[in-house]
């Protein structure tokens, strides 16, 4: 994978410009989509994440606005500079990693742009990022609240997603039932979405990785749905019917911890890179 973003300058080459926000689109911008992302633009920051659908009838684009929180995250972001461990802040992770998916052909919705807006200094205040919106989808949780019986269904749908995602080379780190979106009408895939925690590299440790993705599902409240010896003899199920070549004893180290512990980001990079939890 293209580990820089040095892709934004030649790829996004079309942008919006309004008050000290600045967007940049692939394609020509239409006029009721420019307009609309002005009136969204001129709405007030706050300090936290927001993400919604852009109002506008003649497009179909999911708006995301991360607010950057540190003089030092602000200095990387301008830069468009990695840390010291060679990982990006958050927001460029998931521009990343949203636009490797979308060149993959993964099943996500496509990256159509990015931007910033400055403070008066001329430091980045937030960053934005822009992908189609799944119209007439919902996410995997808010199924499950308006209808418990359906946890089966979205386990089952989230274990056929990682097998197309591990097909892509995506090891998606983050993937719980909210991070799955589903169909409202008929029996169409699964998509992925919310991408800055992953991995688009070949991994030493899939059996690891992938123990650590089926046990995050059940601790992320699905556990509150399914009972924990349900939930394994489906995890078994969509095993010999995803993943009939897993090492399970190398999958059972990190599923049993991670249906049990909260493992946080940087762990979960461990497990990738490492075959292990480390505490």
């Amino acid at each position: 994978m293209l580990r820089n973003a040095q892709f934004c300058f030649n790829e996004f080459c079309h942008s919006v410009k309004h008050q000290r926000t600045t967007l940049y689109f692939r394609s020509p911008v239409p006029s009721p989509t420019r307009q609309a992302l002005i009136r969204l633009i001129e709405q007030p920051s706050g300090a936290k994440r927001m993400s919604a659908p852009l109002e506008c009838t003649d497009s179909a684009l999911f708006f995301k606005r991360e607010p950057l929180d540190s003089f030092k995250k602000k200095w990387r972001m301008q830069r468009f500079t990695a840390k010291r461990n060679g990982m990006y802040d958050w927001p460029m992770e998931e521009l990343i990693n949203t636009r490797e998916a979308t060149r993959r052909g993964a099943r996500v919705p496509p990256l159509v742009g990015y931007g910033y807006s400055r403070c008066k200094l001329g430091l980045m205040k937030d960053f934005f990022i822009i992908s189609r919106f799944l119209a007439d989808h919902i996410d995997g949780m808010a199924l499950i609240r308006a209808n418990p019986q359906a946890v089966r269904t979205v386990i089952e749908a989230t274990a056929e997603l990682l097998h197309e995602l591990h097909n892509h080379g995506i090891s998606h780190m983050d993937l719980w039932a909210a991070n799955v979106m589903l169909p409202l009408h008929g029996s169409g895939p699964a998509q992925a979405i919310d991408l800055e925690n992953g991995f688009f590299t070949p991994t030493a440790y899939f059996s690891e990785t992938l123990g650590f993705q089926f046990g995050f599902l059940y601790l992320r409240h699905i556990y509150r749905y399914i009972t924990e010896s349900a939930f394994d003899d489906l995890v078994a199920h969509c095993l010999a019917k995803y993943f009939p070549h897993v090492d399970r004893k190398a999958f059972d180290q990190t599923y049993e911890v991670a249906k049990h512990q909260v493992i946080d980001r940087l762990e979960r990079r461990a497990i990738f890179t490492k075959g292990r939890v480390t505490r």
